[in-house]
C-alpha cells in the first residue's frame, strides 16, 4: 500500500475517531438532563454501562492507534499526553465510584480525546514531510 493511501486511510480513521470522542462527550452532557427530564430512560440502551464501555474503549483504541502511528512519523508527544490525560479521566471515575460524577468525568474524558485529536491535526498540517505516492 503506498503512504498516500495509507495517508488518507488515517485521514478516514482520524475523522471516525473524532466523531467516537464527540459522541462520548454529547453522550455524557446528555445524561444528566435525561435523567431529570426522562427517568424512565435509565433502563434504556442508550445509557447503559455496556455502550458507555464501547465508547470509551473505540475511542481510545482508535485514537491510541492513530496518535502512535502519528507519532512514529512525527515525533511530536503533545497528543499522546492529552490521550494519556483521558486515560487518566477513566480511571479516576472508576475508582471515586460516584454515579453523580460520571457526566463530568465523561465530558472531561471526551474532550481531552477530541482535543488530542486537534493538536496532532496541527502538528500534521504545520509537517514539512512529503508524502510519496
Amino acid at each position: 500500500m503506498s503512504k498516500l493511501k495509507q495517508a488518507k486511510q488515517l485521514i478516514l480513521m482520524e475523522k471516525l475517531g473524532l466523531f467516537l470522542s464527540f459522541a462520548c462527550a454529547i453522550h455524557c452532557l446528555a445524561m444528566p438532563f435525561i435523567v431529570f427530564f426522562a427517568p424512565y430512560v435509565l433502563g434504556s440502551f442508550a445509557f447503559s454501562a455496556n455502550i458507555e464501555w464501547l465508547l470509551v474503549a473505540s475511542s481510545f483504541g482508535l485514537a491510541a492507534y492513530i496518535l502512535i502511528s502519528d507519532y512514529q512519523k512525527h515525533q511530536r508527544l503533545k497528543p499522546l499526553y492529552f490521550l494519556a490525560l483521558a486515560l487518566f479521566f477513566k480511571i479516576l471515575e472508576v475508582f471515586i465510584e460516584n454515579q453523580s460524577f460520571n457526566w463530568v468525568f465523561g465530558v472531561l474524558l471526551g474532550c481531552s480525546v477530541a482535543y488530542a485529536y486537534w493538536v496532532n491535526y496541527q502538528h500534521k498540517s504545520a509537517c514539512t514531510c512529503k508524502m510519496k505516492a
